[in-house]
């Protein structure tokens, strides 16, 4: 079952989308939090796939509980003012619900998260936004991904870009093939590789199609030579 997170220095508020949540179902609960300090401990401990956030609070914003985090769930904003809703964005929120929050309303918004949850194919996208630009990438065109904190940079044959999403929350949907994950920072498409030369100690590196290399760990050299057979 999908583990939630609310944050809102309102009890009330809290207990309102808690029974919400469970006439949608599917969805369990974990933890609650009334300010920033204590959210931040709670999401660390329990990890929940999504968190559903206010934004103005007595301790800190949403917006500064979610730059000290090093582990990010999908985040839908609950708040009870418009203005934040252009930057909720730009750090990839799902959805950006205005208080009093409808049941409908809510419900529209976890459709949005479940779908997420459904494994990636090879011809699924993802929305990137780069400024002022905003585009789709194919999975099928991305040679590796690259851990960068609370980010994963995609690298395709053109360069690369930055999505708000873990390197893990990501992992865990892609297909077994044609992805390889190469250590804890670096996992690449194994159609993209050109070359693969074996460096001291036995550990492998693959050169991808964009001339980038990737060193495998120790145990994931073992693992890529047992599923392919080298």
């Amino acid at each position: 079952m999908n583990k939630v997170v609310i944050v809102d220095d309102s009890h009330l508020a809290r207990l309102e989308l808690r029974a919400q949540l469970d006439e949608l179902g599917g969805l369990d609960v974990v933890g609650e939090a009334p300010d920033i300090i204590e959210a931040k401990a709670v999401i660390e401990q329990l990890q929940p796939d999504l968190l559903l956030l206010d934004i103005n609070m007595p301790s800190g914003s949403g917006f500064e509980l979610l730059a000290q985090l090093s582990y990010v769930p999908y985040v839908i904003f609950v708040t009870a003012h418009h203005d934040f809703a252009v930057k909720s964005f730009e750090v990839n929120a799902l959805d950006y619900l205005l208080k009093p929050v409808t049941q409908a309303r809510l419900a529209i918004a976890i459709e949005k998260y479940k779908k997420l949850q459904t494994p990636l194919e090879v011809d699924s996208r993802f929305f990137i936004k780069d400024g002022q630009r905003c585009f789709f990438i194919s999975l099928d065109e991305v040679q590796a991904f690259e851990a960068m904190s609370n980010y994963t940079r995609l690298h395709t044959e053109n360069g690369a870009v930055s999505v708000y999403r873990t390197l893990s929350n990501i992992a865990e949907r892609l297909p077994t093939e044609p992805f390889f994950r190469a250590n804890r920072s670096w996992l690449f498409n194994v159609g993209k590789i050109t070359t693969i030369t074996q460096e001291l100690g036995g550990i492998l590196e693959v050169t991808l199609q964009n001339n980038l290399h990737v060193t495998l760990s120790r145990m994931q050299t073992t693992a890529f030579k047992q599923r392919y057979k080298i």
